[in-house]
């Protein structure tokens, strides 16, 4: 019985695509009701959410709960073979780019962040909060440490329009060589949710990633971006030249 549900399921999610291909719909556009789409295609609304959750599950589509389902926007790429800022490189891509300061502040180094940055447990460094919009839609929230000594006077830069890298190279000329990261699966906390317009509980990528001046580490970032929205791309060669 549980084999016919999943195939009425899956010929009912078939039905639901025709109908956005057929209907021309856009990121964003409602999707009619469980009902009307049970009416439509003449099965149980049971069997419409199971195509439904599949729908979401795809990001084909998403849920607003207490307004009905909408299509989902393409996810943005992001090529990890690129060293650049947040604002020069999807700036470059085409991108409209801004940033919301959450909070920026001086503290002492915690275990974790002593050790991402190589430096003395203690150690007073930045603690850079924002969340990072594309097209004015909340992209990802971004937590940078960066340790005071390589930057002293940090505090007095706006970085809600100016950029955290751009300052780093041109104002105190740290030369900027690798990042390197490392990239795991999270579920949003309800603040992240909050800050990026998401479900709670929702997948997300996050992204712990070091900055280095030649051999020294100069930032320390944690990012988080929505799974539904985000996707990385990166090309691979043999090394043979």
């Amino acid at each position: 019985m549980s084999k016919y549900i999943n195939l009425l399921s899956e010929e009912v999610k078939d039905k639901i695509e025709a109908y956005i291909i057929e209907n021309d719909l856009k990121p964003y556009d409602p999707l009619p009701s469980e009902r009307k789409l049970a009416e439509a295609f003449q099965v149980n609304r049971l069997t419409v959410r199971s195509a439904l959750k599949r729908l979401r599950y795809e990001h084909h589509i998403f849920t607003r709960h207490g307004k009905g389902n909408f299509i989902a926007p393409p996810k943005i790429d992001d090529d990890t073979e690129k060293f650049s800022s947040f604002t020069d490189g999807w700036g470059a891509d085409g991108f409209k780019t801004s940033s919301r300061v959450l909070s920026f502040d001086k503290r002492e180094a915690s275990l974790s962040v002593s050790s991402h940055l190589g430096i003395t447990l203690g150690e007073p460094v930045y603690c850079l909060m924002r969340v990072r919009y594309l097209e004015d839609e909340p992209f990802l929230v971004e937590t940078s440490f960066i340790p005071e000594k390589y930057c002293p006077g940090l505090e007095r830069y706006n970085f809600a329009a100016e950029s955290l890298y751009d300052t780093l190279i041109r104002t105190y000329k740290l030369n900027l060589k690798r990042i390197d990261e490392t990239i795991t699966i999270t579920t949003l906390t309800d603040e992240e949710s909050h800050y990026l317009n998401a479900e709670e509980n929702e997948i997300g990528f996050c992204i712990k990633s070091t900055t280095y001046d030649e051999e020294k580490i100069v930032e320390y970032c944690i990012t988080i971006n929505r799974a539904d929205r985000y996707m990385m791309v990166s090309t691979l060669g043999s090394g043979e030249s």
